[in-house]
C-alpha cells in the first residue's frame, strides 16, 4: 500500500471517471428494462467516443488544464503556465514603457558632446541587454542569420524553438530539435528540451512548457543555433 500513488493529475481523474462509468454501466445493463436497453447500449457505446473527442479537443485548445501543479519543476514555471497568454501580453505591453525608460536613462547619462550615432548605439545596446535575446544561426546555416527577439514574447522554451523553426525552416525540419539542431548558450552548453530528456522520437510533437528563465535563457544573451555533437 505504501507504493500506491495519490491521484493528482487531471488525466488520472479522467481515466478513473471513464473506467468507473463504463464498468458500472455494464454492470447494471442486465437490470435495465428491455424496452430501454437498446437506448442504454447506444449510450454505453457513444459515451467513451464522446469523452475521447472532448479530451483531444482539450488537448488541442487548452492543454494546460491537463497538468497538475506537481508536474512542474518549480512554482514559478507553474505560475507562468497558469497566467498563460495574459502574463505574456502584459510583458509585451510593458516593453514600450521599458524602452522609453532606457532611452531616457541613456540620454541623461550620456555626454552631450557625443555624436548622435554614438548615443543611438548606446540606446540600442541598452534596450537589447534588458529586453532582447540574440539568436545566432550562423553556425548552422553558414550565412548571416542573426535575429533579435523580445524575451517576453516567449512564454516557454517550446514557443522559442517554434519561432526559430519558422525562421530557419529552409535549413531544419519540424520537430527535429535535439537531432538536426540545438541551442547553446554563451558558455557553449547545450540547452536540452523535453524531447531530448524524454527521448521522444524525431518528428513527434513534444511540448516543453518550462520558461526561458528556467532553462537559463535571460535577456541580453546570445544563443547559438548549431548542429548537435552526436
Amino acid at each position: 500500500m505504501k507504493n500506491t500513488g495519490v491521484v493528482k493529475n487531471p488525466l488520472s481523474v479522467i481515466a478513473i471517471f471513464a473506467g468507473v462509468a463504463e464498468i458500472s454501466g455494464t454492470g447494471v445493463l442486465p437490470f435495465i428494462d428491455p424496452a430501454n436497453r437498446e437506448l442504454y447500449i447506444w449510450f454505453l457505446m457513444l459515451f467513451p467516443f464522446t469523452l475521447v473527442l472532448l479530451f483531444f479537443g482539450t488537448l488541442n485548445w487548452n492543454h494546460k488544464a491537463l497538468y497538475a501543479p506537481s508536474d512542474y519543476k518549480s512554482d514559478e514555471s507553474f505560475q507562468e503556465n497558469v497566467n498563460g497568454m495574459r502574463s505574456q501580453r502584459e510583458g509585451i505591453a510593458s516593453m514600450e514603457k521599458l524602452i522609453e525608460n532606457k532611452v531616457t536613462e541613456v540620454l541623461n547619462s550620456s555626454d552631450n558632446t557625443l555624436p548622435p550615432e554614438c548615443i543611438a548605439q548606446r540606446i540600442t545596446e541598452s534596450i537589447k541587454t534588458s529586453s532582447f535575446i540574440t539568436i545566432n544561426a550562423q553556425p548552422l546555416t553558414g550565412s548571416d542569420d542573426v535575429f533579435d527577439l523580445p524575451h517576453v514574447a516567449f512564454s516557454s522554451l517550446s514557443a522559442l524553438t517554434d519561432e526559430i523553426y519558422f525562421l530557419l525552416q529552409d535549413h531544419i525540419g519540424p520537430f527535429e530539435y535535439g537531432h538536426s539542431w540545438v541551442l547553446t548558450n554563451e558558455n557553449d552548453t547545450m540547452i536540452k528540451n523535453a524531447r531530448m530528456i524524454t527521448k521522444t522520437p524525431i518528428g513527434e510533437p513534444c511540448l516543453d512548457n518550462r520558461s526561458l528563465k528556467e532553462v537559463g535563457i535571460l535577456p541580453g544573451m546570445t544563443i547559438n543555433v548549431s548542429k548537435p555533437n552526436l
